[in-house]
């Protein structure tokens, strides 16, 4: 994952190192998990909507914490979930991926740049693989503020190679029944025979949503190619680049 904001020094998470609990760990497909982890802290785990999070999972000698992030919205409880590829064998999420629940770890404070932005009209997520992390927490937010309960449409077209990577895809349908101003269109790059939704990439569909212009915000996640592909998608389409966000996740 890349943010937008400077790595901070290694000295500076040190600091901000608290206790982190695995309470439940649920594959999502055959290289993907979905960690819910509990911090273990007197002050509460204050976090937006889209930040990420530094998890220390030590192995043969090699502690340095890795952000990851935030696929949950802020709840109260000091939880907080995580969508996770594998990766290569060794690898800091595949090590997240192989731990047992009560396994304790070390993370910092959320922090990040990757957030919901003022006024927040119409709004528009745009994601492929694990890029659908923040965008869930983010979709989870807008959908439980009961302010924004008006016309304001919440779109997501979210992109996937087939249909078991694509994650929480029976939650965002169970969202569409419960609130009418939210959309949601999955779409697979290789679709396999039985499949019969939309077929292709997220930029192939923008058209398929019509936001208000005056104050929409389109929010990007996903790999390097994607972001690249949609932003021009959406510039030709007249979107300011003033609204419109991204944030690289580049393991799909």
């Amino acid at each position: 994952m890349n943010s937008h904001a400077p790595a901070p020094a290694k000295e500076e998470i040190s600091e901000q190192l608290l206790n982190a609990t695995l309470i439940k760990s649920v594959p999502l497909s055959s290289s993907a998990h979905h960690l819910t982890f509990r911090v273990e802290s007197e002050e509460p785990l204050e976090f937006l909507p889209g930040q990420s999070i530094c998890l220390e999972v030590a192995a043969q000698g090699d502690s340095t914490p890795s952000p990851y992030s935030i696929a949950s919205a802020p709840c109260g409880d000091n939880s907080f979930e995580l969508c996770l590829r594998r990766g290569a064998k060794g690898s800091a999420a595949a090590r997240l991926c192989d731990l047992h629940e009560g396994t304790q770890v070390r993370s910092t404070r959320p922090k990040g740049v990757f957030v919901l932005q003022q006024p927040a009209g119409d709004t528009v997520f745009l994601a492929a693989g694990t890029g659908i992390a923040p965008i869930r927490s983010m979709i989870h937010w807008l959908l439980r503020n009961t302010e924004r309960r008006s016309e304001a449409r919440v779109g997501l077209i979210f992109g996937a190679r087939d249909r078991e990577s694509l994650f929480f895809h029976h939650e965002f349908l169970e969202l569409t029944g419960k609130h009418t101003n939210f959309h949601y269109l999955p779409t697979l790059s290789r679709p396999s025979a039985n499949w019969h939704g939309a077929c292709g990439y997220v930029q192939d569909h923008l058209h398929r949503l019509q936001p208000n212009p005056e104050n929409a915000h389109a929010y990007l996640c996903g790999p390097a190619a994607m972001i690249t592909s949609a932003r021009q998608a959406l510039n030709e389409q007249g979107w300011p680049e003033k609204r419109v966000h991204h944030e690289k996740h580049d393991i799909g």
